[in-house]
């Protein structure tokens, strides 16, 4: 059972909490990852100054002037940035496009695994859906911790199309 309608004005709102909570999400680790570059730019600086002379601390891979350790340090952190989005599961962009189609699906599947993550502020669910040939398992998630869902169990589930978002879950 698999259908798409548009949303109520209750969920297009919780769509927008969630994504204003993705953005700030974003922003920290952005924060995170500037404040990383600062530090990995300027340490090894410190730590040269005191025994190597101007000319020597030029010559090397950590200095200001050398335009590979700047390529390395932004890279290394583009990667760190883009691997806390991905490990958080950040859906920034899948939720703004929930929220300019304003459509909801809804499913009905047993539970495959659920689990609390992100300090128990996020409960996630993947289902297994029998006949679809591309994708066998889904990944759900909602804030939020439900401790009554249990591997196994029939669930109806309402979600925002393209984000995964769960709006409202219920035992079948």
């Amino acid at each position: 059972m698999q259908d798409y309608s548009f949303m109520t004005i209750e969920e297009i709102f919780l769509l927008q909490d969630a994504l204003k909570k993705n953005k700030r999400q974003i922003l920290k680790f952005i924060l995170i990852g500037l404040s990383l570059v600062l530090i990995a730019a300027y340490v090894p600086q410190f730590f040269l100054k005191r025994r190597y002379s101007e000319e020597e601390i030029d010559a090397t891979m950590f200095s200001y002037r050398n335009t590979w350790f700047w390529v390395w340090l932004l890279s290394f952190v583009l990667v760190l940035v883009f691997a806390l989005i991905k490990v958080t599961d950040v859906r920034y962009f899948t939720i703004k496009k929930d929220l300019t189609l304003l459509q909801k699906g809804q499913i009905k599947v047993p539970l495959e695994h659920v689990y609390q993550g992100n300090n128990d502020m996020q409960t996630s669910f993947i289902v297994k859906q029998e006949g679809v040939r591309k994708r066998k398992r889904l990944f759900y998630w909602m804030r939020g911790r439900l401790d009554d869902y249990k591997s196994g169990q029939e669930v109806e589930i309402v979600y925002g199309r393209y984000s995964r978002i769960i709006l409202n879950i219920s035992k079948a």
